[in-house]
């Protein structure tokens, strides 16, 4: 036996509820006040929790690693030798920090290294509401030590890279639609 199924009506197939649905959200946001920033010259300021570039101190650092491990990329270098020192007549063996890199290019940002980080304050934290990193050069996101720990501001904008052999070259060559060059 084969059921029959009563067939849609054409009011049913498009219901103008379904539509008016749809556009609430636009409707709602059509009538807000828009906010409007002039970016670069004016600057939103990132929420409390934003979690932006790193910021290191080389006084609280008690060079244990354990930021470097926590990191799942492994984009934290750390180098440790071990110094002995005379306190109250005694030799003590410190930990001396050589080296604290980070390479911010392949940094993901997930705060692993400060969770990690068993000194109270922490010694390295992300909560410095820097979220402007871009650079034309890929070495300049890498960070040493002194660069994490004397971290103000973002960095200046200088506008693009002069170049005058590319300048030349432009100048000499004529660029054609399938992307190859030829010569004048």
């Amino acid at each position: 036996m084969q059921v029959e199924y009563p067939k849609n009506s054409w009011t049913e197939k498009f219901l103008l509820l379904d539509l008016l649905e749809g556009l609430k959200t636009t409707l709602r946001e059509l009538f807000k006040p828009k906010v409007t920033i002039r970016y670069p010259e004016e600057r939103m300021e990132p929420a409390d929790r934003f979690r932006g570039m790193f910021k290191f101190s080389y006084d609280r650092c008690i060079a244990c690693k354990l930021c470097a491990v926590a990191c799942p990329i492994d984009i934290i270098y750390i180098d440790v030798h071990d110094d002995m020192i005379e306190e109250g007549g005694k030799k003590k063996k410190v930990k001396v920090l050589d080296r604290y890199d980070i390479d911010v290019k392949r940094c993901m940002f997930c705060a692993l290294c400060e969770e990690a980080c068993p000194t109270k304050p922490k010694s390295i934290w992300l909560t410095t509401k820097t979220y402007e990193l871009a650079s034309y050069d890929r070495n300049d996101l890498y960070f040493n030590m002194q660069q994490l720990e004397y971290w103000e501001d973002r960095p200046k904008y200088t506008g693009l890279p002069e170049d005058e052999s590319v300048a030349a070259l432009e100048g000499d060559r004529k660029l054609i639609a399938g992307g190859t060059t030829e010569h004048r």
